[in-house]
């Protein structure tokens, strides 16, 4: 019979980049939803080759718990309460499904109303 003893192979860390692009496929899945465009500053960042999700902030406490914002816009006619709601819901699901890291909320800010389809 053979002696088993665990063994602590290290630590496993996620950059915030990684979960802000979970974050960003996942809503993709929401029809009308589209997250703000670059700012100045994504702009920048981005020439000197560091990748920037516009619109998404990923937040750690110092008890390793994760705050997510969103910036988006959203189809006119929406009903903003329900898509936040779907929104928090669809984030949720794909963090879960993907990492496994404390979330401790998810924040959705509309910063605006786009008139037509998409």
């Amino acid at each position: 019979m053979r002696n088993t003893e665990k063994v602590d192979l290290g630590s496993v860390k996620i950059h915030k980049q990684v979960i802000a692009e979970i974050v960003e496929n996942a809503l993709k899945e929401l029809p009308g939803v589209d997250l703000v465009t670059k700012d100045l500053a994504g702009s920048i960042t981005e020439l000197f080759g560091i990748k920037r999700s516009a619109g998404i902030a990923i937040q750690v406490d110092k008890n390793s718990q994760v705050t997510i914002e969103v910036k988006v816009s959203i189809r006119h006619g929406m009903n903003i309460q329900d898509i936040a709601r779907q929104i928090q819901g669809v984030i949720r699901e794909a963090i879960e499904k993907t990492v496994d890291i404390d979330l401790r909320d998810i924040n959705v800010n509309i910063q605006g109303i786009e008139r037509g389809t998409k």
